[in-house]
């Protein structure tokens, strides 16, 4: 292997990093055929040539133990996964997809996909799995992350139409920001709001219950009781109407039933929602004025509002404050929402989802099947007019024997989805299990009847579309290892031989982009307008772009013009979590992210500088809690809830408030004896968009002999 930095790349291949959805521009240096080198594309709009340590550990990624080279097929079902031929593996997927699927009907087959994919293969999957099999349930990661924000913005607006740009934090006078560390989880975002705040004294309130590297830099920090956000926005909404902060004429023209909302936000004055919130009312009081004096103000969030089995609503009433303070169509202004996955914007526009069709359009929605089974070539009574299911209930199905198949794309369920033991039990009753990934083993593909070594980031290429809208080309920079091959070619050989060979015969990924732009033809996300060759240069262009001389979109809703003419305020209520602390359970434990690790460290804990970082699981938990339960700083503890147990390091700090502990939830079953964090999350989930609630489980602490695993 050539030394990673003593040698001169020659080509430099455009790419998109392949982490979270702000979509940060970046070259891959090759040399000899091997990736040796990455760096932040300097004429991107989005990073500017910044990158954050994800994104500068990128090469690490690609030449590591643990890739999977190789097809590998379990025969007999109980037996020891196997090398086998490219051709047998794929025979073996369609003959028992064809028997299972003949024997028991379409909607037993299940297909679950990352978010992290490219616009190119999304259309493939929902083409294959709605057009060819008949089924709708092709689901996908972002169920975890971002359902519940789509849910949100689908309310208010009517669609799922994210207004902003990346550029609206250089403009804005406000950063509202709940349940969202930035500057771990969008570092790139995060220093340019900075400057921002540096250049021209933007002020910023943080919403979270643990004074986080972002809150630590605002002006006002709520240090909220855990899952209240919704009683907080009601408050700041009643201050906001009832103290006359607002233009009220002019919230009146942008939404429907003001005079109902305002009724229902009196509900919720100050000090009622003090007692909720575990604030003050004053500090309410406070916020709600800094809110009304911003000439514009950005309202950002994350897995805090979105993860929680109300989160819909949390979103719904974020968005009412933006509505009410006219924070929309102008610089600066207006919710954003930045995903926690690359393309999770683009597989919302291909549709691949369970309720989707390309272009935002609906399966229950006769004209949208008509449309799309006809740009598909399939029989127009092919595509199913019931919704798919959704993961939870994907695995709900499977359990109770209704899904008999489930092939798995870059995802790994087995330590992603809450009650972790409860979802590998689950897995094992599958009749076929596919997992096609690049690593080898993880979680899910221990339990794999058949394993298809697909090709990740830098070896395939296609397009991506981040989350503001903003289209980017990924070129193939290098060869995938061993056997491995690009993702549209596994699946596309598959549907091959189930007889669905006529709707694959693309010549190359720029056919299928080429087909997928006529789906979007007269759509919100119309990107006619957009190629391949156009985007080697007009990088990062936000659609809708219908046509080759438009230069794209930044803003939407300028000329408030609203999918149903007016904005949609939510009238909600506070509810409290689905598990509640008590004398036994006394803890409530919220997970979220590092900076140093990403999701399950399927890629980043190959990585040794990253796994130096963060080896091991840890648990924050207060002074007055550690006291109360004689936990030292730096001891290895318990964490236990009704569900399993994890062992973690305690970190004693007043950082997290009294009553809630904080532990990453990157590590699974493969971390090591005891750290598998999902094993404490409770199933339970938002009632609209069926997002787990990762941010409110009971658990209790208790003093534990050895350290934890270090993987």
């Amino acid at each position: 292997m050539l030394p990673r930095m003593k040698v001169t790349p020659e080509p430099w291949r455009m790419s998109i990093c392949p982490y979270c959805g702000v979509g940060c521009g970046v070259e891959v240096g090759v040399r000899n055929g091997e990736a040796v080198a990455v760096r932040g594309m300097t004429d991107h709009p989005v990073n500017r040539g910044e990158l954050c340590h994800l994104g500068h550990n990128l090469i690490g990624v690609l030449d590591t133990e643990g890739r999977l080279l190789h097809p590998m097929v379990r025969r007999p079902p109980e037996a020891e996964l196997e090398r086998t031929s490219w051709d047998d593996a794929t025979t073996t997927v369609a003959d028992r997809m064809t028997e299972l699927i003949g024997r028991h009907g379409p909607d037993t087959f299940a297909m679950y996909i990352s978010a992290s994919e490219y616009i190119e293969e999304y259309y493939v999957y929902n083409k294959f799995v709605k057009g060819c099999l008949g089924t709708n349930n092709l689901e996908s990661s972002a169920r975890l992350c971002w359902a519940s924000g789509v849910a949100g913005l689908v309310q208010a607006f009517g669609a799922d139409s994210p207004p902003c740009a990346y550029e609206d934090f250089d403009h804005a006078d406000l950063f509202f920001v709940a349940g969202y560390n930035l500057a771990e989880s969008k570092p790139v975002l995060f220093q340019r709001m900075m400057r921002a705040r540096a250049a021209k004294g933007t002020r910023m309130i943080v919403v979270d219950p643990r004074r986080t590297a972002t809150a630590a830099r605002a002006d006002v920090h709520l240090m909220i009781r855990p899952g209240t956000d919704v009683a907080l926005h009601n408050a700041i909404a009643q201050v906001l109407i009832r103290r006359e902060l607002i233009d009220e004429q002019r919230a009146r023209s942008l939404v429907d039933d003001f005079d109902g909302f305002a009724a229902h936000v009196d509900r919720y004055p100050p000090d009622r929602a003090a007692e909720i919130t575990g604030l003050s009312a004053s500090a309410i009081v406070e916020a709600a004025r800094i809110v009304a004096e911003a000439p514009a103000g950005l309202f950002l969030w994350g897995q805090g509002l979105n993860q929680s089995s109300i989160g819909t609503r949390k979103v719904s009433t974020l968005l009412n404050l933006v509505f009410l303070t006219d924070n929309i169509g102008k610089p600066g202004a207006g919710p954003m929402a930045v995903t926690g996955q690359t393309s999770a914007m683009g597989l919302r526009e291909v549709g691949a989802l369970p309720n989707l069709l390309p272009g935002f359009r609906t399966v229950t929605d006769p004209r949208d099947r008509t449309t799309i089974a006809d740009l598909w070539g399939v029989p127009r009574d092919r595509i199913s007019a019931r919704p798919g299911r959704m993961l939870p209930d994907i695995l709900a199905g499977i359990d109770a024997g209704s899904i008999r198949a489930l092939w798995v794309i870059h995802s790994n369920p087995a330590a992603t989805f809450p009650d972790t033991s409860w979802v590998r039990s689950v897995l094992s009753k599958l009749e076929l299990l596919v997992v096609q990934d690049c690593y080898h083993p993880t979680e899910t593909s221990e339990l794999a009847h058949v394993l298809l070594p697909g090709a990740q980031w830098a070896e395939k290429g296609g397009t991506m579309t981040n989350s503001e809208r903003g289209l980017n080309l990924v070129e193939p920079a290098v060869a995938p290892p061993g056997e491995a091959k690009p993702d549209l070619e596994i699946v596309m050989d598959v549907a091959a031989k189930m007889g669905f060979g006529a709707q694959f015969s693309y010549r190359d990924t720029e056919a299928i982009f080429e087909e997928y732009k006529r789906a979007t033809a007269g759509r919100p996300c119309d990107i006619r307008g957009v190629s391949y060759d156009r985007l080697r240069s007009d990088k990062g262009i936000q659609w809708p772009v219908p046509n080759a001389a438009h230069s794209g979109t930044k803003r939407r809703f300028v000329d408030r013009s609203f999918p149903r003419g007016t904005l949609t305020l939510g009238a909600h209520e506070h509810e409290e979590p689905d598990e509640r602390v008590d004398e036994e359970f006394p803890l409530l434990l919220i997970t979220g992210l590092v900076r140093t690790q990403f999701h399950s460290r399927t890629r980043t804990g190959k990585i040794a500088a990253m796994q130096r970082a963060t080896p091991a699981p840890f648990v924050e938990i207060n002074p007055a809690d550690a006291a109360a339960f004689e936990i030292v700083d730096g001891a290895c503890i318990t964490v236990r809830s009704r569900r399993g147990s994890v062992l973690a390091c305690a970190r004693v700090t007043d950082a997290i408030r009294r009553g809630a502990v904080f532990m990453p939830y990157h590590f699974g079953a493969l971390a090591g004896r005891d750290c598998d964090v999902n094993a404490l999350t409770i199933r339970a989930f938002d009632e609209v968009a069926k997002q787990p609630e990762y941010k409110a489980c009971a658990v209790r602490v208790e003093a534990a002999r050895g350290q934890p695993d270090q993987a």
